[in-house]
């Protein structure tokens, strides 16, 4: 088997590639990041932000290392973590089962990275990303970022209007952004996602019910939302 690394922080998007490996039972190594004046650094002291940004010069997570060549970006690192176990990822059509389902995992995929993470979330938790030093500016970013969290959130919930899953009727890594995405609502946008997105809320009550989301979820210091399977 490859040596396969993740750098992570908890309960950040690095959590979807994090639920796959294990969901995928692949055995690897987790390097927790943390944020400091400097950047990201490793938790454990191991890494500085110089040294990680010799890994990944962005100085972002998640990145993946396997077998020392590193991957980063999401949808890069989730199928590099897909090729390490191809039997099992395509019995359960994890990156779709045929070639229009696949298509749908990659519009989906850069979908929710450009739109809800980077023009919403980005926005809305790190207006400085935008506008720098200008401070006045601040509240009109973090406004836009948190429309485009909003309009996302609707999005999404017409889309999983009765369905079980976002694409097909079986699980994929999408699913596993939304949940994070979801997840996001509740802790950073502070919305109750419960109340207004019931059927985005069923699709992440289905996806928590499952041991690796569940246990990857705790591992990572971050709350359960649900308590019954649906």
């Amino acid at each position: 088997m490859p040596e396969i690394t993740l750098y992570h922080h908890n309960g950040a998007c690095s959590q979807v590639p994090h639920i796959l490996l294990r969901h995928l039972d692949l055995p690897f190594k987790v390097v927790i990041m943390k944020m400091d004046e400097t950047g990201m650094v490793a938790a454990d002291g191991s890494l500085s932000n110089a040294e990680y940004r010799k890994i990944n010069p962005a100085g972002y997570v998640p990145v993946l290392t396997v077998d020392g060549e590193v991957v980063t970006e999401q949808f890069a690192i989730l199928t590099m973590i897909a090729m390490q176990s191809p039997d099992k990822v395509a019995n359960e059509g994890l990156l779709g089962r045929d070639s229009l389902e696949k298509v749908r995992v990659t519009e989906w995929m850069i979908w929710l990275s450009d739109t809800p993470h980077s023009s919403g979330y980005g926005a809305f938790l790190h207006p400085e990303r935008y506008v720098e030093g200008n401070k006045e500016m601040y509240p009109a970013v973090k406004e836009k970022g948190r429309k485009t969290i909003d309009y996302s959130y609707d999005i999404i919930e017409k889309r999983l209007k009765d369905r079980t899953y976002v694409i097909g009727e079986h699980l994929t890594v999408v699913d596993f952004f939304l949940y994070t995405l979801w997840a996001w609502g509740v802790r950073l946008a502070k919305i109750d996602m419960k109340a207004t997105y019931l059927a985005y809320s069923k699709l992440v009550q289905r996806v928590e019910a499952l041991q690796s989301v569940s246990e990857t979820v705790k591992e990572e210091k971050q709350p359960l939302h649900f308590t019954s399977k649906i």
